[in-house]
């Protein structure tokens, strides 16, 4: 991919995730309400589009900022699915993890 595409690309992408920040609701939204799923889904496109920013930015990202975002999707996942298995591969993403592997 050729650098003007690149920031053509980068470009879409910072204009689409100012627009997803910018319908975050601004007054406090409670589990089971269809607010509470409209700004999971904000989240998850907003970590989303973090990554897609990460990945055509130039140099790869530090793993561990792959990590937090990851982390971040399998948990809200988790909790909208939580018999689909999404909690176990956010543990293995956690922080906590991590510092129990260096740990130990």
């Amino acid at each position: 991919m050729n650098a003007d595409i690149r920031q053509h690309l980068l470009a879409h992408i910072d204009k689409t995730h100012s627009a997803v920040e910018a319908s975050y609701p601004t007054a406090p939204v409670y589990p089971g309400t269809p607010e509470y799923l409209e700004k999971r889904r904000l989240l998850l496109a907003d970590l989303s589009l973090h990554l897609a920013q990460d990945a055509l930015a130039g140099d790869f990202p530090k793993p561990s900022k792959v990590r937090q975002h990851l982390f971040a999707i399998t948990r809200l996942y988790a909790e909208l699915f939580p018999t689909e298995g999404f909690d176990a591969v956010a543990q293995l993403l956690s922080p906590e993890a991590v510092e129990n592997i260096s740990a130990g």
